[in-house]
């Protein structure tokens, strides 16, 4: 039986257990928002979810999403880009009980219509852009 011990000692110290370390981990790109209109490069509104999303050849596009923001934040949040972006927005006007908003941009000789439209109280919306 001792000799069975000292064989079994002899053999686990013979194995030896070689452990690399693991390379360090690439840092993660922060990810990239969701576009409502890539002819804008324009991003949906920060953790918004969007339900449905279509753009046409000319770069028109609708999109229909979700947020607990209220209609005028979310509104900001694109006017902020468009402004930075180098449009210029010619006119604003509400509709239908101040849930829903129109503005044109115009930049050099390229104009759009946006209008986003809250459906009713609700945290859901509908973003037009048309060329």
């Amino acid at each position: 039986m001792r000799i069975l011990f000292v064989a079994l000692t002899a053999l686990l110290s013979s194995c030896v257990l070689t452990v690399q370390p693991l390379p360090p981990a690439e840092p993660v790109a922060p990810s990239t928002p969701a576009l409502v209109n890539s002819r804008l490069g324009l991003p949906a509104y920060p953790g918004s979810r969007i339900l449905k999303r279509e753009e046409k050849g000319d770069g028109s596009s609708e999109v229909q999403f979700e947020t607990s923001a209220d209609l005028d934040r979310v509104y900001a949040h694109f006017h902020d880009y468009l402004s930075k972006a180098g449009w210029s927005r010619w006119t604003l006007e509400r509709k239908g009980a101040a849930t829903k908003l129109e503005a044109r941009y115009q930049r050099n000789n390229t104009s759009f219509k946006l209008e986003l439209d809250q459906e009713g109280r609700s945290g859901r919306y509908k973003l037009g852009i048309d060329f």
